[in-house]
């Protein structure tokens, strides 16, 4: 039983997903709690049970309920978390991020967790955790509680990071006091479902999967527009979460040349962008990882209401994976397309990087579970 929440973009999801579609010799109940994404259709072992969806705005402080009464919802998703339980009676529950994220949904989780452990269920529970945690005003009161539940609650720890790129103890100062088993796994990476013919001048745009990519669209899609390139084209892909007035006014903004288009959210985009010659997008896990595995020349912005894709982003570029930029002005990012559109030189060579974490994290669940 695989419990994902995501509260604004879709990468929780897609990470959650990719190490489901690992656990292939296993039936897996998927339990996502955010927006359902549309037209995506799971491994044949993974059934999904769609929660009520709650989901959070661009600035991170209000949890809304898409229009249903929050505390009806609350109460509904409690229930569905608590038949799931009993009805699969999973030997293995993995909770996505909690307890180093998603604290707001504590109201369900926690009854979870103290069901297991006060009726004695042979359930074995797993914290499935990506590279980088958010600050935290409280720091020290954060990690308390963390450590506090992590010891009490879980039986393994998966860090989905390669420890010599991004270690936990840069953002958690208290890993030495996590008293169950600990496993990095590496970085979760997707690879392309098809080869499709490289095409030069080809810039890719993604906002991830969140409303926050707005901006980057419009500035990435106008300063391309400034190039004089007859054969540079753009192709944008919109998030599936945009609201309908901002992907109208990006519409009309690529509307103005020829060689840009608005394209919606793709499932396959990693097929595109293996075949495209720059990526210009943010800097969250999944766009990082895609970039990685694609080998693509890539520049992005990291989101910067927190820390969490500026430490990822200027990590990746100190081993020559990508060019961070620093601010979206639109007169920059074209010298920065240019640049990078007349650079035909390969990448340089980067250290090898543990990669295939979605397959070692099935094979860790086995190990630590006996289950094969």
């Amino acid at each position: 039983m695989f419990y994902c929440q995501h509260v604004l973009g879709v990468g929780h999801f897609f990470r959650s997903m990719e190490i489901a579609r690992a656990l292939e010799r296993h039936q897996v109940l998927f339990i996502e709690g955010g927006e359902p994404l549309a037209d995506f259709t799971p491994p044949p072992h993974v059934k999904r049970v769609f929660l009520p969806p709650l989901m959070m705005d661009g600035q991170f402080t209000r949890v809304h309920s898409c229009g249903a009464d929050l505390e009806a919802v609350k109460y509904r998703r409690t229930e569905l978390l608590d038949q799931s339980l009993r009805n699969f009676a999973p030997d293995v529950l993995v909770i996505e991020l909690f307890p180093f994220g998603r604290k707001y949904f504590t109201f369900e989780l926690m009854p979870l967790l103290q069901r297991i452990r006060q009726e004695n269920l042979p359930t074995k529970v797993v914290c499935s955790l990506r590279d980088i945690l958010v600050e935290k005003k409280d720091q020290a009161r954060f990690e308390e509680h963390v450590i506090r539940t992590l010891n009490a609650c879980f039986d393994l720890l998966l860090i989905h990071s390669d420890p010599h790129v991004i270690p936990l103890d840069e953002t958690f100062s208290r890993v030495k006091d996590i008293a169950i088993p600990l496993e990095y796994t590496g970085f979760v990476t997707r690879r392309p479902g098809q080869t499709l013919t490289p095409q030069t001048g080809l810039i890719l745009i993604s906002g991830g999967g969140s409303p926050v990519g707005r901006d980057l669209l419009a500035c990435a899609i106008g300063a391309a527009q400034t190039l004089p390139d007859p054969h540079l084209r753009v192709r944008a892909f919109a998030s599936p979460f945009l609201p309908r007035q901002d992907l109208a006014c990006l519409e009309r903004l690529a509307a103005r040349d020829e060689r840009s288009v608005i394209l919606p959210f793709s499932s396959q985009f990693l097929d595109e962008l293996a075949a495209a010659e720059l990526s210009i997008s943010m800097a969250g896990y999944n766009t990082c990882m895609d970039i990685l595995s694609s080998g693509i020349k890539a520049l992005v912005y990291p989101f910067p209401q927190n820390r969490e894709q500026r430490i990822r982003a200027e990590r990746l570029q100190q081993l020559g994976i990508l060019t961070v930029l620093d601010s979206l002005q639109r007169d920059r990012l074209a010298e920065h397309i240019g640049l990078q559109l007349r650079d035909h030189k390969a990448r340089p060579g980067t250290p090898a990087i543990l990669q295939n974490g979605a397959a070692n994290t099935a094979q860790a669940v086995e190990k630590y579970f006996g289950r094969s």
